[in-house]
């Protein structure tokens, strides 16, 4: 019988953790930086991620795997770390830093061209 609790106390975690969900678009603060530069709303960069994570809010999930930054907004208390066509977003709440990833096709038009 305990056996069978800890299996499904496991089962149950697990689905939580990893189950769908939305990020909070609220945490997405007025200024980030991008490519070592200062970006805010009106910018072409800023626009086009706040462009992206409205049309995909939904369908995220939890991860607890590092990744290597590669195309970071970035900000104290909210990154976004864009790899290939995985997005990972991670943001500052009560509980800590939660950073979530989804797969999603876009061409992004922003990068930092060196």
């Amino acid at each position: 019988m305990l056996v069978i609790t800890i299996v499904i106390l496991v089962t149950v975690t697990y689905l939580y953790v990893f189950r769908d969900q939305e990020i909070r678009l609220e945490f997405i603060p007025p200024e980030l930086e991008f490519c070592g530069k200062k970006i805010s709303k009106g910018d072409q960069e800023y626009d086009e991620l706040l462009k992206v994570l409205t049309a995909h809010k939904g369908g995220w999930n939890a991860s607890f795997t590092s990744f290597v930054p590669t195309q970071v907004y970035f900000s104290p208390a909210f990154k976004v770390n864009i790899v290939g066509k995985q997005v990972v977003v991670s943001y500052k709440t009560d509980e800590g830093y939660p950073q979530f990833i989804k797969l999603i096709k876009y061409n992004w038009f922003s990068s930092c061209a060196k």
